[in-house]
């Protein structure tokens, strides 16, 4: 299943909000050493108990056999590079793939995926991306997708 590659500047995301570098510059604090920004999405997690990570990614291409979800949101903050990401729903246990996306994710992005939306661990559309990942300390159980999905 072929499926075109959205900037995710121009595309709605059904469970997945996104901030863009231009709404957070805004609120830029600075003074003689350091700069402040305070990113505008603010997650309410189910737990206390919250874990952090570095998430890098090298060029692949952006073919995508299963998918992931989790209990919970979690939120991404793209740091360098730029990154592919699919995205699907779920319903009744099985991906909806007609509701399948995939974004160019550019550095400076910030999303919050909702609980039970299905994704995939983004791929590097050029040679390398990474990504703050902050989350609930969670299971990330995977479903295979009935095709392959294949980013044009």
């Amino acid at each position: 299943m072929d499926i075109k590659i959205t900037d995710i500047a121009d595309t709605q995301i059904r469970g997945v909000r996104v901030s863009l570098p231009q709404e957070y510059q805004k609120g830029r604090y600075n003074e003689d050493y350091f700069a402040w920004t305070g990113m505008p999405l603010v997650s309410a997690f189910k737990t206390e108990h919250i874990m952090m990570g570095l998430l890098e990614a090298w060029h692949h291409t952006p073919n995508f056999d299963k998918i992931e979800y989790h209990e919970d949101k979690e939120s991404f903050y793209f740091i360098s590079g730029v990154a592919l990401m699919y995205f699907v729903d779920i319903r009744d246990g099985k991906p909806i793939m007609e509701s399948g996306q995939i974004v160019r994710i550019p550095a400076g992005v910030e999303l919050e995926i909702e609980a039970g939306k299905g994704h995939f661990v983004a791929v590097a559309e050029s040679d390398y991306f990474s990504a703050l990942v902050i989350s609930p300390v969670q299971e990330a159980p995977r479903m295979q997708l009935p095709e392959i999905v294949c980013g044009k």
